[in-house]
């Protein structure tokens, strides 16, 4: 009975240990999947995840990548998952003078020049969404499909 009760102390011991020592991601302050990119003047942060066909993912007002923190471990499986950070947002710069749709599309049509991407899948939500859709129609070789 002796020899049962130090295993099973052991065994949680050792689980207790490998749960602790798992840190969890943090989107959007993930070092090791954070970048920053010069495009139009501003330093705009992106987070890598994933291989395959590139997906940009796109938050709304007020948000940061970190609002996708539920999507991108799905989204990651099948795809190169690029989160970002919109101008002004997060830890993107920018200027209030300098805030657009326009230009918010502008910056992502930007990003994939940057990474060398000839168009990519569009995932929005909320203002995200209003991005998505303009880069689409100012960018539309940029697109591959769009969901809002």
């Amino acid at each position: 009975m002796k020899k049962r009760t130090i295993l099973l102390i052991s065994v949680i011991s050792c689980i207790i240990t490998a749960f602790a020592q798992k840190k969890a991601i943090v989107h959007g302050s993930n070092p090791q999947a954070g970048h920053y990119a010069p495009i139009n003047g501003i330093r705009l942060y992106y987070e890598i995840y994933g291989s395959g066909e590139p997906l940009i993912m796109l938050h709304g007002n007020g948000g940061s990548i970190e609002a996708f923190k539920y999507q991108i471990p799905f989204f990651e499986k099948h795809y190169k998952v690029i989160a970002i950070d919109s101008r002004l947002q997060g830890k993107s710069g920018g200027a209030v003078d300098t805030l657009s749709y326009n230009i918010m599309a502008a910056d992502f049509a930007g990003l994939l020049d940057y990474l060398h991407i000839d168009s990519a899948y569009v995932l929005g939500w909320s203002d995200g969404g209003i991005d998505g859709l303009i880069l689409a129609m100012n960018y539309p070789g940029k697109v591959k499909k769009l969901a809002v």
